[in-house]
């Protein structure tokens, strides 16, 4: 793949509907989708379309094509996040950590309040507060429309050397002042002009709209605010009514302004795709796709494995929350003693392959395998099996091909992207298989990975994990 010429910081988006006719879209050049940070590590250049984020407009999909490293620009050396559940929350994990060992990867720090996923491979971990810890402010929703608003206070003062994100960042910029004025130019540019934690809450109440019925003082009295129902709803058009009754005035988003059965901004832009074309329509398989049960991969994977949103936690957060694991479909306790990952079987697949509830099963395919505790159930399907995504990744080996003991089962999905004009996402519906194992076997195979530090209220101790350094 070759390079390409940035974006400039604003182009006008082709083909796009009347609200965006005629608009400058701002454009971040420098920026990787997390779907392709893999690559992007392994075998740069990559290139692709839009910024890749949930909620921005349909426009956006249009924008590039965008390409890293920028023109001139070196590959990626070091990676510092705060978000450390790649291998969890995205595709192909095992890629993910073959990116991470990388000899181009020279150094990874990573802040984060839990010691979990891709924390195992920082070389730096810096502690960070939990909400508990710290000040802030909070809606119900993030995507710009909420019900209620409510105040944050502290509960408890920071534990250990644990910092809130921002202090933690300064703190690093004052190691490297030796190389001039890094602190001060963070600093000013981070608090705006000598804005302190408070300040920026207020700021985000004012935002909210709720100081036009209640002062901040008020608010941080009661703690939150519900915003009423807005006054004379019923006099609101009712959904695309306005379209209905006069399209030519009040024009959808589309770019004819008008309900579309054909896509004319994909005819138009991606003339050539023929996986994701402007009719909506089956596609069996494309674009590093062969996913389907009547595939040829099928025969060797037969299952399809529905991988939702856990129930009982968020992505890999509150994984090792005792009173949650107590319930009976959060884990399934093996003969070993551990808590394993939810897979559920119907009884029809579960007689066929000799599992029973209790079991502990490998779900696997070419990219690799990870366990889980067999629930037989009618609630999944035959010919499917389910299991949670998010689990923290408790590895027996690493890497394409490896085994995890945790149940992380992103770790097996597929590593291409939707197709090679929609960088999404590929996490469910993908094949796999499904066998029982013995645990004690396993755990002579791998007496390392076996034999680590277990908690069963909470699951692997972290300091399995944790090397001292100055």
């Amino acid at each position: 793949m070759e390079s390409v010429t940035p974006m400039p910081p604003s182009v006008e988006i082709p083909n796009c509907g009347p609200a965006f006719r005629g608009r400058q879209y701002s454009v971040r050049p420098s920026i990787i989708p997390k779907t392709m940070i893999p690559e992007a590590i392994t075998n740069p250049p990559v290139q692709w379309y839009g910024h890749i984020a949930a909620g921005l407009p349909r426009e956006d999909q249009f924008v590039g094509p965008l390409t890293f490293p920028l023109e001139g620009k070196e590959r990626i050396h070091m990676i510092w996040s705060d978000a450390p559940c790649w291998e969890t929350c995205w595709n192909g994990g095992n890629e993910m950590q073959e990116a991470l060992r990388h000899e181009s990867i020279e150094f990874l720090l990573i802040q984060h309040p839990w010691m979990e996923n891709d924390c195992l491979f920082a070389d730096i971990l810096l502690p960070i507060n939990t909400k508990f810890e710290e000040e802030d402010i909070g809606t119900d929703s993030d995507n710009g429309m909420w019900s209620v608003v409510y105040y944050e206070q502290q509960a408890i003062e920071s534990l250990g050397e644990s910092k809130s994100d921002l202090e933690a960042v300064e703190e690093v910029a004052k190691k490297l002042e030796q190389f001039g004025g890094i602190y001060e130019d963070l600093h000013a540019r981070m608090m705006d002009g000598g804005k302190t934690v408070g300040d920026f809450i207020k700021a985000g109440f004012e935002n909210t709209g709720a100081s036009e019925k209640l002062s901040f003082e008020e608010f941080k009295e009661k703690q939150y605010y519900p915003f009423p129902t807005k006054e004379k709803w019923e006099d609101l058009p009712v959904g695309l009514s306005q379209f209905y009754e006069d399209p030519e005035n009040h024009p959808l988003t589309t770019p004819s302004g008008k309900l579309e059965y054909y896509s004319t901004a994909l005819a138009d832009i991606f003339p050539d795709d023929e996986i994701r074309g402007p009719i909506p329509r089956w596609i069996e398989e494309g674009d590093g796709h062969e996913e389907r049960i009547d595939s040829k991969r099928a025969i060797e994977y037969p299952f399809l494995i529905v991988s939702n949103h856990p129930r009982w936690r968020v992505h890999a957060n509150c994984d090792d929350i005792t009173w949650l694991r107590e319930i009976q479909t959060c884990k399934v306790v093996g003969p070993d003693g551990y808590a394993y990952e939810p897979v559920w079987v119907n009884p029809v697949d579960a007689g066929k392959l000799g599992l029973k509830t209790g079991d502990v099963a490998k779900i696997y395919n070419e990219r690799g395998g990870v366990l889980g505790g067999v629930i037989v159930s009618e609630r999944i399907i035959p010919g499917a099996i389910y299991q949670d995504h998010g689990a923290r990744v408790d590895t027996i080996v690493s890497g394409v091909g490896g085994l995890d003991r945790g149940g992380a089962n992103n770790l097996i999905a597929p590593s291409a992207t939707t197709s090679k004009n929609a960088h999404g996402e590929v996490t469910s519906g993908f094949l796999v298989n499904i066998e029982k194992v013995d645990v004690f076997q396993l755990a002579e195979q791998y007496p390392e990975a076996f034999g680590r530090a277990y908690d069963p209220a909470s699951g692997v101790v972290v300091d399995e994990y944790i090397v001292e350094g100055n």
